[in-house]
């Protein structure tokens, strides 16, 4: 099989999309099938590529596989993956479930024991081997020449990269919203401080690649409405007010976050607590009905 998308491309819309800047390498396997490998760029001096990771994706006929590869001196790297904070380790497993839901096959293994994605005492050990692999079949690919085979590659690419990001060792900086807390009153200080762990970047990012940049109450698609310009753009709310959270709850972004369009999220927050998206559907039809 032929690949009918520039593997360039790809590395492109990936690293757009979470903020990871990847090289490009591909080919074509003892089987005939076309590979695609990204790898980091611009690494620390103190570690190269054998310390990092690779992700390699492989198209075979109508099948989809993605696997994360460490380096060959990649051992720091994975020992700081098993260290990965509870809400990292909530993104992680959010993501990859929904894969499975989505119809992929996932294969999660640790020092050579295969885990369930909930299971906890995973990160209870330290990581020497790390296999994970992303399986899907009964794919239409090659059935038309150019887009599909991009849209479909970058999709699934996009869910497992963005799960390896929220437990890799970065800086905690590159993922929060960073409000100068200066200058506040200790009220809004506490507050700045809730909203802060609210829009975790993977929290949001995860949010989106679940459920999707589609107001889930009124169905606006930025991208379909106003172009390319648009693609992506769309806001998240949370459920359950952060508020009313503990200080130790971690944030589950298929249960307790939902895009929503700037006009559902403005009226949703017209009350305290605020409107549920069921609520928010019924004003609307409820105002249709009245026309």
């Amino acid at each position: 099989m032929s690949m009918r998308f520039d593997p360039q491309l790809l590395g492109s819309r990936i690293s757009g999309q979470i903020g990871l800047h990847f090289k490009v390498s591909s080919g074509v396997d003892a089987e005939s099938q076309d590979w695609c490998l990204l790898q980091p760029k611009d690494l620390p001096s103190d570690f190269s590529e054998d310390h990092a990771f690779g992700i390699r994706i492989t198209l075979g006929w109508r099948r989809l596989h993605v696997s994360f590869e460490p380096g060959q001196f990649a051992g720091r790297l994975l020992s700081d993956m098993a260290k990965a904070d509870k809400a990292g380790r909530a993104v992680f497993r959010s993501i990859l479930q929904e894969c499975v839901q989505l119809g992929a096959d996932i294969n999660f293994e640790v020092n050579d024991v295969a885990h369930a994605l909930d299971d906890d005492g995973v990160w209870e050990q330290n990581w020497n081997r790390v296999s994970l692999h992303l399986n899907k079949g009964q794919l239409d690919l090659g059935i038309e020449e150019g887009g599909p085979d991009i849209e479909i590659v970058s999709q699934w690419t996009e869910r497992f990269a963005s799960a390896i990001m929220s437990i890799l060792p970065i800086e905690r900086e590159m993922w929060t919203s960073q409000e100068d807390l200066s200058g506040h009153p200790e009220g809004a200080v506490s507050t700045l401080q809730v909203n802060r762990y609210e829009r975790d970047q993977r929290n949001r990012d995860a949010a989106i690649l679940i459920h999707g940049a589609v107001c889930k109450v009124c169905g606006l698609d930025f991208e379909s409405r106003y172009g390319k310009v648009a693609a992506g753009f769309i806001e998240v709310h949370h459920i359950t007010p952060v508020s009313q959270l503990g200080s130790d709850y971690h944030v589950d972004p298929e249960k307790d976050l939902v895009p929503l369009c700037p006009n559902c999220h403005a009226v949703a927050h017209r009350r305290d607590p605020p409107f549920s998206i069921d609520e928010i559907k019924q004003m609307l039809r409820s105002d249709k009905q009245s026309l």
